[in-house]
Protein backbone atom coordinates (compact mmCIF):
# COMPACT_ATOMS: atom_id res chain seq x y z
CA UNK A 1 0.00 0.00 0.00
CA UNK A 2 1.62 3.52 -1.04
CA UNK A 3 2.79 5.57 1.81
CA UNK A 4 -0.05 7.80 3.10
CA UNK A 5 -3.10 5.62 1.97
CA UNK A 6 -5.18 3.67 4.38
CA UNK A 7 -8.51 2.10 4.55
CA UNK A 8 -11.33 3.48 2.04
CA UNK A 9 -15.05 2.87 2.20
CA UNK A 10 -16.93 1.51 -0.80
CA UNK A 11 -20.41 3.49 0.04
CA UNK A 12 -18.16 6.97 0.06
CA UNK A 13 -16.83 5.20 -3.45
CA UNK A 14 -20.23 4.69 -4.31
CA UNK A 15 -21.45 8.03 -3.18
CA UNK A 16 -18.68 9.84 -5.27
CA UNK A 17 -19.45 8.20 -8.14
CA UNK A 18 -23.19 8.45 -8.15
CA UNK A 19 -22.40 12.59 -7.99
CA UNK A 20 -19.88 12.18 -10.98
CA UNK A 21 -23.12 10.36 -12.86
CA UNK A 22 -24.92 13.50 -11.91
CA UNK A 23 -22.57 16.47 -12.94
CA UNK A 24 -22.41 14.55 -16.08
CA UNK A 25 -25.76 14.43 -16.89
CA UNK A 26 -27.41 17.87 -16.34
CA UNK A 27 -31.09 17.08 -17.56
CA UNK A 28 -31.05 14.42 -14.20
CA UNK A 29 -30.90 10.83 -13.61
CA UNK A 30 -33.78 8.81 -12.33
CA UNK A 31 -32.94 5.99 -9.72
CA UNK A 32 -33.19 3.66 -11.75
CA UNK A 33 -30.60 5.16 -14.18
CA UNK A 34 -28.55 5.09 -11.11
CA UNK A 35 -29.30 2.16 -10.29
CA UNK A 36 -28.08 0.67 -14.01
CA UNK A 37 -25.26 2.77 -14.01
CA UNK A 38 -23.65 1.22 -11.17
CA UNK A 39 -25.20 -2.16 -11.43
CA UNK A 40 -26.95 -1.87 -8.03
CA UNK A 41 -30.14 -2.32 -6.54
CA UNK A 42 -32.73 0.27 -7.24
CA UNK A 43 -33.08 0.91 -3.38
CA UNK A 44 -29.34 1.05 -2.80
CA UNK A 45 -29.26 3.78 -5.72
CA UNK A 46 -31.93 5.89 -3.73
CA UNK A 47 -30.29 5.68 -0.33
CA UNK A 48 -27.09 7.06 -2.12
CA UNK A 49 -28.93 9.30 -4.05
CA UNK A 50 -30.90 10.57 -0.05
CA UNK A 51 -27.57 10.97 0.94
CA UNK A 52 -26.60 13.85 -1.56
CA UNK A 53 -29.48 15.30 -1.29
CA UNK A 54 -29.44 15.48 2.46
CA UNK A 55 -25.51 17.06 2.59
CA UNK A 56 -26.92 19.56 -0.57
CA UNK A 57 -25.12 18.03 -3.19
CA UNK A 58 -28.19 17.59 -5.16
CA UNK A 59 -31.53 17.59 -5.69
CA UNK A 60 -34.89 15.75 -6.55
CA UNK A 61 -37.33 17.37 -8.95
CA UNK A 62 -40.76 15.85 -7.31
CA UNK A 63 -42.33 16.69 -10.88
CA UNK A 64 -40.38 14.09 -12.99
CA UNK A 65 -38.84 12.24 -10.02
CA UNK A 66 -35.20 13.19 -11.89
CA UNK A 67 -31.96 13.78 -9.18
CA UNK A 68 -30.07 16.81 -10.25
CA UNK A 69 -26.44 17.94 -9.16
CA UNK A 70 -26.85 21.16 -6.70
CA UNK A 71 -24.48 24.38 -7.72
CA UNK A 72 -21.64 24.44 -9.73
CA UNK A 73 -18.28 22.77 -9.28
CA UNK A 74 -14.81 23.67 -10.22
CA UNK A 75 -12.38 26.57 -10.65
CA UNK A 76 -13.76 27.45 -13.93
CA UNK A 77 -17.07 28.55 -12.41
CA UNK A 78 -16.43 30.08 -9.69
CA UNK A 79 -16.36 33.64 -11.28
CA UNK A 80 -19.43 33.39 -12.72
CA UNK A 81 -22.86 34.07 -11.01
CA UNK A 82 -25.37 30.70 -11.28
CA UNK A 83 -28.34 32.54 -10.36
CA UNK A 84 -28.17 34.52 -13.78
CA UNK A 85 -29.09 30.75 -14.95
CA UNK A 86 -32.26 31.39 -13.25
CA UNK A 87 -32.87 34.79 -13.83
CA UNK A 88 -32.54 34.26 -18.03
CA UNK A 89 -35.03 31.43 -17.93
CA UNK A 90 -37.80 33.30 -15.54
CA UNK A 91 -37.43 36.26 -17.71
CA UNK A 92 -37.73 34.02 -21.24
CA UNK A 93 -39.72 31.02 -20.37
CA UNK A 94 -36.99 29.06 -23.03
CA UNK A 95 -34.78 26.07 -21.72
CA UNK A 96 -31.34 27.67 -20.75
CA UNK A 97 -27.79 26.70 -20.08
CA UNK A 98 -24.77 27.32 -18.29
CA UNK A 99 -21.68 25.59 -20.15
CA UNK A 100 -18.01 26.46 -19.14
CA UNK A 101 -14.72 25.89 -21.57
CA UNK A 102 -12.25 23.37 -20.40
CA UNK A 103 -8.80 22.47 -22.77
CA UNK A 104 -10.63 19.97 -25.34
CA UNK A 105 -14.40 20.35 -24.94
CA UNK A 106 -17.49 22.24 -23.27
CA UNK A 107 -19.01 21.31 -20.60
CA UNK A 108 -22.71 21.93 -19.95
CA UNK A 109 -22.83 22.37 -16.31
CA UNK A 110 -26.82 22.88 -15.53
CA UNK A 111 -29.97 23.61 -17.16
CA UNK A 112 -32.80 25.31 -15.77
CA UNK A 113 -36.08 24.96 -17.47
CA UNK A 114 -39.74 23.74 -15.97
CA UNK A 115 -41.37 20.18 -16.67
CA UNK A 116 -42.00 19.72 -20.70
CA UNK A 117 -39.61 22.03 -22.13
CA UNK A 118 -37.58 19.94 -24.51
CA UNK A 119 -33.71 19.50 -24.23
CA UNK A 120 -31.72 19.82 -27.62
CA UNK A 121 -32.36 16.50 -28.80
CA UNK A 122 -29.14 14.96 -29.01
CA UNK A 123 -27.32 17.31 -26.69
CA UNK A 124 -24.40 15.92 -24.81
CA UNK A 125 -23.27 17.26 -21.47
CA UNK A 126 -19.84 17.10 -22.69
CA UNK A 127 -19.09 19.25 -26.67
CA UNK A 128 -16.74 18.66 -28.32
CA UNK A 129 -17.06 17.92 -32.19
CA UNK A 130 -20.36 19.20 -32.29
CA UNK A 131 -19.27 22.98 -31.87
CA UNK A 132 -19.72 24.28 -34.88
CA UNK A 133 -23.24 23.19 -35.06
CA UNK A 134 -24.03 24.91 -31.78
CA UNK A 135 -24.51 28.60 -30.37
CA UNK A 136 -22.76 28.01 -27.22
CA UNK A 137 -20.35 26.38 -28.80
CA UNK A 138 -19.47 28.92 -31.45
CA UNK A 139 -19.68 31.61 -28.55
CA UNK A 140 -16.08 29.68 -27.20
CA UNK A 141 -14.91 29.40 -30.24
CA UNK A 142 -15.03 32.81 -31.75
CA UNK A 143 -12.89 33.70 -28.28
CA UNK A 144 -10.29 30.97 -28.12
CA UNK A 145 -7.71 32.94 -30.37
CA UNK A 146 -6.93 33.82 -34.27
CA UNK A 147 -5.83 29.79 -34.72
CA UNK A 148 -8.92 28.17 -32.89
CA UNK A 149 -11.14 27.12 -35.79
CA UNK A 150 -8.18 25.54 -37.39
CA UNK A 151 -7.00 23.50 -35.00
CA UNK A 152 -10.59 22.94 -33.91
CA UNK A 153 -11.21 21.36 -37.74
CA UNK A 154 -7.76 19.43 -37.72
CA UNK A 155 -8.86 17.61 -34.73
CA UNK A 156 -12.99 17.10 -35.58
CA UNK A 157 -13.50 18.60 -39.06
CA UNK A 158 -16.93 19.70 -39.67
CA UNK A 159 -19.62 17.26 -39.74
CA UNK A 160 -22.99 17.93 -40.59
CA UNK A 161 -25.74 17.20 -37.79
CA UNK A 162 -28.43 18.72 -40.04
CA UNK A 163 -29.00 19.88 -43.58
CA UNK A 164 -28.42 23.90 -42.44
CA UNK A 165 -24.84 22.96 -40.56
CA UNK A 166 -22.41 25.02 -41.42
CA UNK A 167 -19.62 22.72 -43.23
CA UNK A 168 -17.68 25.24 -45.35
CA UNK A 169 -14.31 26.63 -43.06
CA UNK A 170 -14.46 30.43 -44.63
CA UNK A 171 -18.00 30.59 -43.79
CA UNK A 172 -17.83 29.66 -40.03
CA UNK A 173 -15.01 31.95 -39.89
CA UNK A 174 -17.07 34.32 -41.15
CA UNK A 175 -19.70 33.61 -38.78
CA UNK A 176 -17.26 33.35 -35.81
CA UNK A 177 -16.21 37.26 -36.60
CA UNK A 178 -20.14 38.24 -36.27
CA UNK A 179 -20.32 36.45 -32.59
CA UNK A 180 -17.50 38.60 -31.69
CA UNK A 181 -19.04 41.82 -33.32
CA UNK A 182 -22.80 41.05 -32.70
CA UNK A 183 -21.45 39.77 -28.84
CA UNK A 184 -23.92 36.63 -29.25
CA UNK A 185 -23.85 33.20 -31.20
CA UNK A 186 -27.17 31.55 -33.07
CA UNK A 187 -27.41 28.20 -34.59
CA UNK A 188 -30.34 28.04 -36.87
CA UNK A 189 -31.30 24.11 -36.81
CA UNK A 190 -28.02 23.64 -37.60
CA UNK A 191 -27.69 20.43 -34.78
CA UNK A 192 -31.31 19.70 -34.24
CA UNK A 193 -34.08 20.02 -36.84
CA UNK A 194 -36.72 23.12 -34.84
CA UNK A 195 -34.58 23.77 -32.68
CA UNK A 196 -32.31 27.26 -32.58
CA UNK A 197 -29.95 28.43 -29.77
CA UNK A 198 -28.76 31.46 -28.68
CA UNK A 199 -25.90 31.99 -26.06
CA UNK A 200 -23.00 34.47 -25.27
CA UNK A 201 -19.56 34.10 -24.26
CA UNK A 202 -18.73 34.81 -20.54
CA UNK A 203 -15.34 36.53 -20.21
CA UNK A 204 -14.04 37.41 -17.16
CA UNK A 205 -12.30 40.32 -15.87
CA UNK A 206 -9.43 39.74 -17.06
CA UNK A 207 -10.65 38.61 -20.36
CA UNK A 208 -10.22 35.20 -19.71
CA UNK A 209 -13.04 32.81 -21.58
CA UNK A 210 -14.89 30.93 -18.87
CA UNK A 211 -17.72 29.84 -20.93
CA UNK A 212 -21.28 30.78 -22.23
CA UNK A 213 -24.63 31.14 -21.20
CA UNK A 214 -27.33 30.24 -23.68
CA UNK A 215 -30.67 29.53 -24.50
CA UNK A 216 -32.85 27.03 -26.77
CA UNK A 217 -36.50 28.03 -28.52
CA UNK A 218 -38.41 26.73 -31.72
CA UNK A 219 -37.92 28.09 -34.57
CA UNK A 220 -41.01 29.95 -34.78
CA UNK A 221 -40.42 31.76 -31.75
CA UNK A 222 -36.60 32.38 -32.57
CA UNK A 223 -38.06 34.08 -36.09
CA UNK A 224 -40.83 36.39 -33.90
CA UNK A 225 -38.42 37.27 -31.44
CA UNK A 226 -35.15 36.28 -31.88
CA UNK A 227 -33.71 39.68 -31.35
CA UNK A 228 -35.39 40.29 -28.20
CA UNK A 229 -33.98 36.87 -26.45
CA UNK A 230 -30.73 37.67 -27.63
CA UNK A 231 -31.01 40.75 -25.53
CA UNK A 232 -31.73 39.10 -22.67
CA UNK A 233 -29.12 36.30 -23.14
CA UNK A 234 -26.26 39.43 -23.47
CA UNK A 235 -27.77 40.96 -20.51
CA UNK A 236 -28.04 37.33 -18.04
CA UNK A 237 -24.33 37.08 -19.59
CA UNK A 238 -23.61 40.23 -18.00
CA UNK A 239 -24.90 39.25 -15.19
CA UNK A 240 -23.25 36.08 -14.46
CA UNK A 241 -19.71 37.73 -14.73
CA UNK A 242 -20.83 40.81 -12.39
CA UNK A 243 -20.99 43.32 -15.55
CA UNK A 244 -24.14 45.80 -14.94
CA UNK A 245 -22.93 48.57 -18.04
CA UNK A 246 -25.71 49.26 -20.34
CA UNK A 247 -25.49 46.70 -23.33
CA UNK A 248 -25.73 48.21 -26.90
CA UNK A 249 -28.72 46.79 -29.11
CA UNK A 250 -27.64 43.52 -30.84
CA UNK A 251 -28.52 43.16 -34.48
CA UNK A 252 -29.74 39.95 -35.87
CA UNK A 253 -31.54 40.33 -38.87
CA UNK A 254 -28.54 38.11 -40.73
CA UNK A 255 -29.29 36.08 -38.03
CA UNK A 256 -32.90 35.35 -38.28
CA UNK A 257 -33.20 36.01 -42.08
CA UNK A 258 -31.71 32.20 -41.85
CA UNK A 259 -34.88 30.93 -40.10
Amino acid sequence: MPDGAGRTLKTAHAVLRVLRLLQASPPGLTAGEVADQLGRSRSTAINLLNTLCAEGFAERDDHDARYRAAGLTGPATSSIDPAALRTLYERTNERTYLATAEPARIVVQESQGRQGLPYVPGLSPSITDQAHALAVGKAVLAHLGPDALDRYVDAHGLSAFTGHTVTDPDRLRTDLDEVRARGVAVDVEEFAEGHCCIAAPLLGPDGRLLGALALSVNVRRFRAQGEQLAHEVAAAARQAIGRVEHATPVPLEAFTQRA
